[in-house]
């Protein structure tokens, strides 16, 4: 036996009506230290006190009414004098007073017989100003609406509607009706749950979740900012300014015409625009025009039906056109396309759909295009080798990718790339020495950053040391380098001679001063007096 049990101590417990304890003050949890009490079956909790605890007593008060049925048990030990109802008395207020709930009770007659103190945080009413007056008062004076009352009494079953009070708090109450032997209403006890800060809860949370979708986009829109994509590395500004302008684009439907020598990276930009884009969710198909016969394009494109033509697959095929529906679909070499196929794209372009080969009924898609090619498209149109229709629908936006020798900046970031990159597969490790970083920025890269791809790749697999030097390179690469180099020490001109022809021949090949200035990083003012200075010269 515990050594303190001659102090007076009493518990109470509230079971509900599936025998769980539901509450239990700190007595509880005091004279039974060992137990889980809250959740605990009150059978279990006896059987322990019957076992084991014979100077413990746990009684259910009888005559005792509690709201959604709740029937109260006293704990307390043998040595004290059983002053049961005294004891139920003051524990019961004292549990009531300390619900964050509001228990508001009524008789038949409307009268309110109880309350606890939560009803001056909900009314701004203390207990003593509420009892003893009927509930239509209350709802005459104007300190709560709707009253829930006359529903009550006219269905006798339990009731839960909204309320807002004068103070303006809303709340959520339950009337159960008590009904006595003959189903007429004895009492109602109401209980009154505070959804002001749940509702203010609710208003943070939908700030919160704007808060998150606006930082989503701008998470969004720094990703599309991210320079660096696949072989997308930039550091020069004309390519800084064509990946600007394929950001821009990325957020419309608009077909784009990425223009370019061979080797500069179309596909790679097309690739950039649909990942950057609202399809990078749907696919991203491509195909290259030149490197398919025109028989079989159409049926690539398009698609065909079953038996369209001899050698046909039995069950038809799809094309890459329905295949690319919710994404991208991208062009490469479009000016290959034979002239009896441009019409059918132009109408995919325009109406959003085609009839596949064989086929009798149109299919609709939602396709992006995207279109590349290095030849000069409008020179073709003049020609009569390009719709001039097609031409404009797939020119609504023309993004230009400037060749690797006007993106100095960009060589040395992309040799470090494509050396890890291979470094990587063959399980190697490579670094430059800064001649052969010399060596690479002085080559012309005829083939743009497909030769500087393929010139690296060689590297890593011929050079077996670690360090990469000029000698490494190939015969014809060092040549050229030799020949230029030779070439410029005998031919020193002066440098008004030289400005002069630069001047004269880019003022002819771009044909305004302009595009002279911006080539030749020079004011607009001085290209067009340095021109009209050296035509003048020349007319002479």
């Amino acid at each position: 036996m515990r050594k303190d049990m001659g102090v007076k101590t009493k518990g109470i417990l509230l079971v509900d009506e599936r025998g769980l304890v539901a509450f239990c003050d700190n007595n509880v949890q005091y004279l039974l230290p060992d137990l889980q009490i809250l959740g605990a079956h009150v059978d279990t909790i006896v059987k322990h006190i019957d076992e084991s605890l014979t100077y413990i007593k746990i009684d259910l008060v009888k005559d005792a009414k509690f709201h959604n049925n709740l029937k109260c048990y006293l704990l307390y030990s043998k040595e004290l004098p059983e002053d049961k109802d005294e004891m139920n008395l003051e524990k019961l207020q004292e549990i009531l007073n300390h619900s964050y709930d509001e228990i508001f009770v009524i008789n038949s007659k409307g009268i309110v017989v109880y309350v606890n103190n939560a009803s001056e945080r909900n009314y701004g009413l203390k207990p003593s100003e509420i009892i003893g007056k009927t509930v239509y008062h209350l709802v005459e004076e104007g300190y709560y609406t709707p009253s829930i009352t006359p529903i009550v009494f006219k269905e006798k079953k339990r009731v839960t509607l909204s309320q807002e009070t004068m103070i303006g708090k809303k709340l959520v109450v339950t009337a159960t009706p008590i009904l006595d032997e003959h189903g007429n209403i004895d009492l109602v006890v109401m209980n009154s749950r505070d959804m002001t800060e749940i509702e203010e809860l609710k208003c943070n949370l939908e700030e919160t979740e704007k808060l998150v979708q606006m930082y989503k986009q701008e998470v969004e829109e720094l990703r599309k900012k991210e320079y660096k994509y696949e072989h997308l590395i930039v550091r020069s500004k004309s390519m800084k300014e064509c990946v600007e302008l394929a950001q821009k684009v990325s957020s419309t439907d608009s077909t784009v015409l990425i223009l370019g020598e061979s080797g500069t990276g179309k596909n790679v930009m097309a690739k950039y625009i649909h990942h950057i884009s609202n399809r990078n969710k749907g696919p991203f198909k491509n195909i290259n025009c030149a490197a398919i016969p025109d028989q079989l394009l159409e049926s690539e494109l398009f698609g065909y039906h079953r038996g369209a033509f001899t050698g046909a697959n039995t069950a038809g095929k799809v094309g890459l056109l329905e295949l690319a529906n919710g994404g991208t679909l991208f062009l490469d070499e479009i000016a290959e396309i034979p002239l009896r196929l441009q019409a059918k794209l132009l109408e995919v372009i325009q109406e959003g759909r085609f009839i596949p080969v064989g086929g009798t009924e149109y299919k609709t898609i939602d396709t992006r295009i995207i279109a590349a090619t290095n030849r000069d498209l409008e020179k073709m149109v003049r020609d009569g080798l390009f719709r001039e229709d097609l031409f404009y629908r797939i020119n609504v936006i023309e993004l230009e990718i400037p060749p690797l020798r006007e993106r100095l900046e960009d060589i040395v970031p992309l040799a470090h790339y494509f050396l890890n990159m291979y470094d990587k597969k063959y399980s190697a490790s490579h670094y430059f020495s800064q001649d052969s970083l010399d060596t690479l920025m002085s080559h012309s890269w005829s083939g743009n950053v497909r030769e500087l791809q393929h010139v690296i790749e060689r590297l890593v697999i011929t050079v077996k040391e670690s360090k990469i030097l000029p000698e490494h390179f190939p015969k014809s690469f060092r040549k050229t380098e030799k020949a230029k180099a030779n070439l410029a020490l005998q031919n020193l001109v002066p440098l008004d001679i030289l400005e002069e022809e630069l001047i004269i021949k880019a003022y002819k090949q771009l044909g305004s001063s302009y595009k002279v200035a911006k080539a030749l990083n020079i004011s607009q003012s001085k290209a067009n007096r340095r021109i009209r200075q050296y035509l003048n010269n020349n007319n002479k």
